[in-house]
């Protein structure tokens, strides 16, 4: 069994969004949570990730679910209003500020009014994993090890889902994903129904 089953305690919030919901996963990896989500039930799960080596071992691991291959710098290749929940764990935090909002606004021109985004962030926190000891390129983003990371305080947290968010739980805590202890941010957030309004595609 996959350590690390932060998504169990938010199943019901997940199975109550829609009857049945559909779910896009972005980032998937190498398919760990996608497999959880289709043990769980939730027939209907998109998923998407850039490596083409880690969808491979994702659609081993969860070949119900629909894989497309996305790099989360362009826009997303969904239309509007369409998802009822978005899952997003470590996948959010490789970019430029500027481009980690526009992220946030394509998540949420995809998702339908009142839908979940359950996401988790790297934290200032996590020394572990490159949040000191690197050259910056920016306050809390660094280059580690080639790799552009970028690391959250609960002041860039509050910013970042300050509008457009109702935000439902937000905590920060050590995960045991990795062979040493990674602190993270775990966000769970609805869009707010005025955020999607205008945001419809097609």
């Amino acid at each position: 069994m996959q350590k690390d089953q932060w998504l169990e305690r938010w199943i019901p919030l997940l199975a109550a969004s829609a009857q049945p919901p559909l779910l896009l996963e972005l980032g998937c990896g190498s398919g760990g949570d996608t497999a959880f989500l289709i043990k769980q039930g939730f027939a209907n799960v998109i998923c998407t990730e850039l490596s083409t080596q880690a969808l491979a071992q994702c659609v081993q691991a969860a070949p119900a679910a629909l894989h497309v291959r996305h790099d989360l710098r362009k826009s997303l290749p969904f239309a509007g209003q369409r998802f009822d929940a978005v899952i997003a764990s470590l996948c959010l935090h490789y970019f430029a500020w500027a481009h980690t909002e526009h992220i946030l606004h394509e998540i949420a021109r995809c998702m339908k009014p009142g839908a979940l985004l359950l996401c988790r962030l790297n934290s200032t926190a996590d020394v572990h994993y490159g949040a000191s000891g690197h050259p910056a390129l920016a306050p809390n983003y660094y280059l580690v090890d080639g790799m552009p990371k970028r690391f959250f305080d609960r002041e860039a947290i509050d910013h970042l889902f300050c509008s457009g968010w109702e935000r439902i739980s937000i905590q920060e805590m050590i995960i045991d994903r990795y062979e040493k202890p990674k602190a993270v941010w775990e966000v769970i957030a609805r869009v707010a129904r005025s955020a999607t309004a205008g945001n419809a595609d097609g």
